[in-house]
């Protein structure tokens, strides 16, 4: 039931983005219709201010022809005919300019045709008649003009051109109105698209943001809060598409991790009772051991021959072991659990840390120099711990000269790195990293004690915190143990 109503965010998105290209295809479309509307109602405007234009011109081109011809038939001389000559020329072709522009406009093709009519019979029964007698009766074309019907017959012409003006500029006004309101019309559609596009985009963009980028940002959260350690954090998972799945996958995720901590530390608490039953058994027959050979030494020691150097070996023997199970137990409990982070003033730490081997600094003759150290965020005892078998080190792996010890930080980028350096018999570079495994040792018990459990104490310590632990060393030359810790400063 869950598969069939599952809806993928990728079918969203994709009808998200086709309505809003639909949307904004039909916006575009009626803007394109309203600004064509427009452009066709400004051209007619303007081929009605043509047709005014190209009337005049006409007009004015009969007015010449009249008045040619009655300068050169008052005067006799040619030259005044000529811009009539030029005129019955011209006067077809703007006559078909006139036509053509008010092709789209019955009743003016009606006025133009009179026009043409009235034009071609004042031409044909009048101008040129009249001119051919000018040119053979001069008197008879005077007397012509006087008594002739030439002004009656471009009178009525006119006022044929006066009616079809009339027409045309009413005619003009309306296609001017018409252009505006398409105009008008056009810019709304403009605005209104505008407004359409902007409310479709912001309205993916909020879904895209409540229904895709607050749950991923949850998520995104939720795993940080859970790379920090707290894992009981958890995601709303009811949703049925990827987002869902990640949430779910999540909190998955999160449940295996919180059931691996829970076990991991009932396993830490298991192992460190372990530790505790297994030292506190061993310890018990170490102890009665030791017991019943003092109780030997005081009743046959004197009679047994050689028995006090038996009874001491036995004594070592048990001494060693006891110190062997105290080191396996600090091994086994360094490291684990729950770290109890705190600000810690690293000087008080390392004060705290030469106390506690004091006595070592004072039989070895050594001296101790501390530099500026920081705060830092740590657990204080372990690194009480660190500090401690670092400066026991340098003091017990010491040459012929007495031990010099230096202790100090620096930061370096993220971290703050802290040294413990002597003058001591050093090592070779490549058991560098060997040295930090349990029981590594590189000399022999009798030469210096110890079970070889210290540094990777230490080792433990310093990587719970996450931080790294290393030495630079060469043979009689000295060591300086190195080590890391997050510069989270109180």
């Amino acid at each position: 039931m869950r598969r069939t109503l599952r809806t993928r965010i990728i079918t969203r998105v994709v009808a998200l983005s086709v309505t809003g290209s639909l949307l904004l295809g039909t916006a575009l479309v009626i803007l394109i219709v309203a600004v064509t509307g427009q452009r066709d109602a400004s051209r007619t405007a303007f081929r009605s201010q043509e047709a005014l234009t190209a009337g005049s011109q006409l007009e004015k081109s009969l007015i010449t022809i009249e008045n040619g011809l009655r300068g050169f038939v008052a005067s006799g001389r040619e030259r005044f005919l000529a811009p009539a000559t030029q005129a019955l020329r011209s006067y077809p072709a703007e006559l078909r300019q006139l036509t053509r522009l008010l092709s789209d406009d019955p009743g003016q093709q009606r006025h133009a045709r009179r026009i043409g009519e009235g034009i071609d019979d004042y031409v044909t029964l009048w101008a040129r008649p009249l001119i051919a007698l000018a040119r053979t009766r001069l008197p008879s074309a005077r007397s012509v003009v006087v008594t002739g019907g030439g002004r009656e017959r471009l009178s009525a012409i006119r006022s044929a051109f006066a009616r079809l003006f009339e027409r045309e500029r009413g005619v003009a006004r309306a296609r001017e109105e018409r252009a505006e309101q398409r105009s008008s019309l056009a810019i709304a559609f403009g605005v209104g698209g505008l407004g359409l596009v902007f409310l479709v985009a912001a309205g993916i963009a909020l879904y895209l943001s409540r229904a895709i980028v607050r749950p991923v940002l949850a998520v995104a959260q939720a795993t940080g809060r859970l790379a920090e350690g707290e894992l009981s954090a958890r995601v709303p998972a009811e949703r049925e598409d990827e987002i869902g799945d990640l949430a779910r996958g999540f909190n998955t995720m999160a449940d295996s991790l919180q059931r691996s901590q829970a076990e991991l530390e009932r396993s830490n608490r298991e192992l460190e009772q372990f530790a505790s039953v297994t030292s506190h058994d061993l310890q018990a027959p170490l102890s009665t051991i030791s017991m019943y050979a003092e109780l030997l030494e005081r009743r046959h020691g004197s009679d047994l021959d050689g028995g006090t150097s038996l009874i001491d070996g036995i004594r070592g023997a048990t001494q060693q072991a006891r110190t062997l199970i105290r080191d396996l137990l600090e091994y086994s409990r360094a490291g684990r659990g729950r770290l109890r982070v705190e600000a810690v003033a690293i000087e008080a730490v390392v004060e705290h840390a030469l106390e506690a081997v004091a006595g070592d600094i004072q039989e070895a003759g050594a001296r101790v120099a501390v530099g500026p150290l920081p705060v830092v965020h740590a657990e204080r005892t372990n690194l009480g711990r660190v500090f401690q078998n670092l400066v026991a080190n340098a003091v017990k792996f010491r040459g012929e000269r007495p031990p010099e010890v230096a202790i100090g930080a620096e930061r370096e980028g993220p971290a703050w790195r802290f040294w413990v350096s002597d003058n001591g018999i050093g090592m070779d570079p490549q058991h560098a990293e060997r040295i930090f495994e349990p029981f590594q040792r590189l000399h022999g018990e009798e030469d210096y004690a110890g079970t070889g459990i210290g540094l990777a104490v230490c080792a433990r310590i310093v990587e719970q915190h996450g931080g790294r632990i290393w030495v630079t060393t060469n043979p009689g030359e000295g060591s300086v143990f190195s080590f890391t810790l997050p510069a989270r400063e109180a």
